[in-house]
């Protein structure tokens, strides 16, 4: 068997957990994009990513799919090994990730585009068949309540507005039941609303799927009600909920460019009045 097929022997999944990465060291010549990073995801939960640029969020996202080779540790999901797999044996799995810009088929219906990513979910050969089975018809419909595209379903996909692309690659990465989703700023460009419903739609994934989402919108952040992993300099910094990282300063330095405050420091600097209100 080849090297990069190899298969490491399955062991149990700890407390049911579906991903677990390992100690993972990630370099790029000479430069640690992740360094001895550990996380565990159980299944069915939703999961948020936050950090500052060149946290390291990204890359860890490319090194669960295979498309980035560890130096060191172990990306494991459902027990197995997978950091040696190719990346289409990854996908094939049930791991799917949705990039940042949309990728839908513009020449497409909307409707169309929910087919061909349902049939292709079913592997090559069934995407070649003629024809639409009475389980795909119910499976696009799905997706379309899913997407909130229903009213859309005829139009060319070339012709939604920004959210509505992505809620429609959303449904095509659905449409295929992976177990584990990666969603890769799915807010970016969004309004107010739009990003609103995408946090809607985003919860209602979670239970039946696995979801890690990477976001730098904090009231879109706030709006998924998640546990939080916060990365910095390629290493888990803090983890937690929300209310408890906005009130770690540590947090709001690293990822706010914010100094921590010096109680000391302030109260010398403080007016007469507001120095004697603190020592009341």
């Amino acid at each position: 068997m080849p090297a990069e097929s190899a298969v490491l022997p399955a062991t149990p999944p700890p407390a049911d957990i579906l991903l677990d990465v390992q100690g993972i060291t990630v370099s790029f010549d000479g430069f640690k994009a992740i360094q001895n990073l550990s996380l565990q995801v159980p299944r069915g939960s939703l999961r948020v990513l936050i950090g500052p640029n060149g946290a390291g969020k990204s890359t860890l996202l490319d090194t669960i799919i295979g498309k980035v080779r560890p130096v060191s540790g172990d990306v494991r999901y459902l027990g197995q090994s997978i950091t040696r797999l190719p990346e289409y044996r990854i996908a094939n799995l049930g791991i799917c990730r949705k990039f940042q810009a949309p990728g839908v088929l513009d020449g497409l219906s909307v409707e169309g585009n929910l087919m061909v990513a349902a049939r292709r979910g079913k592997g090559v050969l069934a995407s070649l068949k003629p024809g639409t089975g009475a389980a795909e018809r119910r499976r696009v419909e799905e997706l379309l309540a899913l997407t909130g595209l229903e009213h859309k379903a005829a139009q060319p996909a070339s012709g939604l507005a920004h959210g509505e692309k992505q809620w429609l690659e959303i449904g095509m990465v659905v449409a295929s039941d992976p177990q584990l989703l990666l969603l890769d700023e799915p807010t970016a460009g969004m309004t107010a609303q739009e990003t609103a419903k995408t946090a809607e739609l985003i919860r209602s994934l979670a239970g039946r799927h696995t979801v890690l989402v990477i976001d730098h919108d904090m009231a879109f952040v706030e709006l998924l009600d998640a546990p939080i992993t916060v990365l910095h300099q390629g290493q888990v910094f803090r983890e937690g909920d929300l209310s408890t990282l906005r009130a770690d300063p540590d947090v709001m330095e690293i990822y706010l460019g914010r100094p921590k405050e010096d109680p000391k420091k302030d109260a010398a600097t403080a007016p007469a009045t507001e120095v004697s209100h603190a020592q009341a």
